[in-house]
C-alpha cells in the first residue's frame, strides 16, 4: 500500500489525527520537501511521536519508480507538504499505482487553496492558479501572466504562488509585483486593479500575514502568494473591507 499523507500547512501542529496510526504501522515513511518550503525541525518530534526514521526525498525519487516498487511488497508512506493532490505529481503516483495494481490511499489536510478564502474572496471564483519562478539569466517565462489575463476577462480571482526553494531563497512580494506591473506596461493587455491587490504570506501559521500589496513589506516570510481579485460581489466587498481594509474604490 502506498499512503500519501498531507501535513497540513505547518506540519506537526496540522497532520491530521487518523494519519498518526498510518505512520506508526508503516514499514517506511518518506517526506518530500520540493513543493513547499518547510522547516523540517518538525521531524525529530514526529519521529518520536510515530516510533520510526523519516527519510527526506527528493523530486527525482518521488518522480521515479521509486516509491511504486517499494510500495508493491510493504506498506510506504510519503509525507506531502500541505495537502498530497495540490501538485500533478501526487496525481502521477495514483495513475502509477493503477498501472502497477499497487494499492493507496490518500489522507487529505489544510493547503493555500483553501487557506486563501481568508481573503474573503470565494473559492467559488478563483480561475487557474499561476506560479511566478525565480528568474535566471536563460530562464524568464511570462506564461504565469497569461493565466492572470485570461482569468480577470472571465472576472474570476487569481492566486499566484511564489516560487521558494528555501527559507532563504525566495521570491518576495516586492519581487512579484514589480515583475507583474513590468509585464503590465509592457504588454497593455490587462489592468491590475493594485489598489485591491493582497499579499498572504504563512497562512496557516501564528505568523500568518495578509495586507494589500501597498504594504507587501509586512510579508517577509515563505511561503508568500499574492491575490489578484477579479469581479467581487457584494458580500466579498464587504469581507474583504473588514479582513484586510481592501477596496479603496
Amino acid at each position: 500500500m502506498l499512503y500519501l499523507i498531507g501535513t497540513g500547512l505547518y506540519y506537526l501542529s496540522d497532520i491530521p489525527h487518523r494519519a498518526l496510526e498510518i505512520l506508526r504501522r508503516a514499514n517506511e515513511v518518506y517526506l518530500e520537501t520540493y513543493t513547499n518550503v518547510g522547516n523540517a525541525d518538525f521531524l525529530p518530534d514526529m519521529e518520536t511521536l510515530i516510533g520510526k526514521r523519516i527519510k527526506k526525498i527528493d523530486r527525482e525519487h518521488v518522480e521515479s519508480d521509486f516509491l511504486i516498487e517499494r510500495a508493491a511488497a510493504r506498506d510506504v508512506v510519503l509525507l506531502v507538504p500541505g495537502d498530497p493532490l495540490s501538485a500533478t505529481t501526487h496525481v502521477s503516483l495514483l495513475l502509477d499505482c493503477k498501472k502497477r495494481s499497487v494499492h493507496y490511499e490518500i489522507v487529505h489536510a489544510s493547503s493555500i487553496f483553501s487557506a486563501i478564502g481568508e481573503t474573503g474572496l470565494s473559492l467559488y471564483k478563483f480561475g487557474a492558479v499561476c506560479s511566478i519562478p525565480i528568474y535566471s539569466e536563460n530562464f524568464r517565462p511570462e506564461s504565469f501572466f497569461d493565466v492572470i489575463s485570461k482569468n480577470l476577462e472571465a472576472g474570476l480571482h487569481t492566486l499566484v504562488l511564489m516560487e521558494a526553494r528555501s527559507e532563504s531563497e525566495f521570491l518576495g512580494a516586492d519581487d512579484g509585483i514589480n515583475l507583474l506591473k513590468a509585464i503590465e506596461r509592457k504588454r497593455h493587455a490587462i489592468t491590475i486593479d493594485w489598489d485591491n491587490v493582497m499579499v498572504a504570506s504563512r497562512l496557516g501559521s501564528s505568523e500568518s500575514v495578509i495586507v494589500l500589496a501597498a504594504d507587501s513589506n509586512l510579508a517577509k516570510r515563505p511561503p508568500i502568494s499574492i491575490v489578484i481579485p477579479g469581479r467581487m460581489n457584494e458580500t466579498e466587498k464587504s469581507a474583504v473591507r473588514e479582513l484586510v481594509g481592501g477596496l479603496s474604490k
